[in-house]
């Protein structure tokens, strides 16, 4: 898989939400909309001191993507995604009414009651801070487009689709700005796609906008879900009422979990006009059933599978995620493949997600080593272990 103009066999990341330092509640930071330039020195040098020791995590693990862990306050990630931004972009109003979703009902809306303007840079702190952190390709992800776009109140805009390209605009803005300070990953979380809600032509078209002449790698993550460590889910219809409806509640059930083919396929066909590099989805904890979406050459970009189950406080024998792994090149050739958690790890605690990641590097290069030894002799780093390096599916 290309990352970062190298060729990485079964390159190893994660997602991106991560367990915060116990020390570090962030909460100076996360309400200081202009960044660095209005924070006193001791809050960023904390702010940097929590994203350099969750680097040093994924580095010891022997990760080779580096993220900030999502480094912004709160104990919910989709929480502390929302208000984060919905703080910097001037035309919300962060807290409005409840999300009235069962797995989101903590939740609130923001409203949108003005232009969306970006107000001062989202994420370009974390950037700078990785980037003199490591050396390793890093990445920085953000709430899909679709999810702020319909999660919002929309009291301003005649139509969601001109709110939407809105915050394309804003997104574009902020991942040149980020690219130019040396990110080399972009990733959005779009977990509303694969409920057939938010892939229609113009949210498209939306989705492009944001990601037009973006000089990165964009991934797109879905997953089933995993606010407060659960999946995603319906309550059984009451009162003669189902809660399959259009609009505001999820279209695709997913009570029924054997319809793994049904949930999978609802992204398809539309999504391969998508610009992304590369799509990323939960398989640990769903199990690889939904890969076979992506026979028959459904899918014929980079693939990175999560094969870290984050629902689970069991750090997985590395083997049982090499089984993972094998699975998956059932359906995707080896260079084509990527390696991630199925979702965030902040539900855990720190020491389990570590253990987790080491877990994923280590059934790597397993596979790592089988696929050498098919095609040529093992190619050994300093460390000992098969390099992920100068593989070819045609050697």
């Amino acid at each position: 898989m290309r990352i970062a103009g190298q060729d990485i066999l079964l390159p190893t990341m994660m997602v991106g939400n991560y367990p915060k330092p116990r020390w570090f509640t962030g909460q100076a930071w996360s309400e200081i909309p202009a960044g660095r330039y209005a924070a006193d020195s001791i809050s960023f040098e904390a702010f940097s001191d929590a994203i350099l020791a969750i680097v040093h995590d994924q580095d010891s693990a022997g990760l080779d993507v580096i993220t900030d862990g999502l480094m912004v306050s709160g104990d919910s990630p989709f929480a502390a995604k929302l208000y984060y931004l919905t703080e910097r972009i001037s035309g919300f109003t962060p807290y409005g009414p409840s999300i009235m979703l069962p797995t989101f009902s903590t939740e609130h809306s923001p409203i949108v009651d003005g232009k969306l303007i970006r107000k001062c840079p989202l994420y370009s702190e974390q950037v700078r801070v990785l980037r003199k952190a490591t050396k390793k390709p890093i990445k920085v992800n953000f709430p899909g487009l679709q999810v702020l776009a319909m999660g919002s109140i929309n009291k301003y805009y005649s139509d969601v689709k001109d709110l939407a390209f809105d915050l394309a605009r804003i997104y574009n803005e902020e991942f040149k700005e980020l690219v130019a300070a040396g990110c080399d990953i972009i990733q959005l979380d779009e977990f509303t796609w694969h409920f057939g809600l938010s892939l229609g032509d113009w949210e498209v078209d939306v989705f492009n906008a944001a990601v037009d002449e973006v000089d990165a790698e964009v991934h797109v993550h879905v997953c089933w879900g995993n606010y407060l460590g659960t999946s995603g889910y319906l309550p059984p219809p009451g009162d003669g009422e189902s809660p399959d409806k259009e609009g505001t509640e999820y279209v695709l059930s997913l009570r029924e979990r054997d319809a793994t083919t049904a949930r999978a396929q609802a992204i398809f066909p539309r999504v391969h006009r998508v610009h992304i590099s590369a799509l990323n989805y939960e398989i640990a904890h769903q199990g690889a059933g939904d890969l076979v979406a992506l026979e028959k050459g459904a899918w014929d970009k980079d693939f990175i599978a999560g094969v870290i189950d984050v629902k689970s406080v069991e750090i997985e024998a590395a083997e049982a995620v090499a089984d993972r792994i094998r699975a998956c090149l059932e359906v995707v050739k080896p260079e084509n493949l990527g390696l991630s958690t199925d979702c965030g790890l902040i539900n855990l605690p720190r020491r389990v997600a570590q253990g987790k990641l080491r877990s994923l590097v280590e059934a790597a290069n397993i596979v790592r080593a089988e696929l050498h030894a098919d095609h040529e002799a093992p190619l050994r780093s300093d460390d000992g272990n098969v390099s992920p390096l100068r593989w070819s599916s045609s050697a």
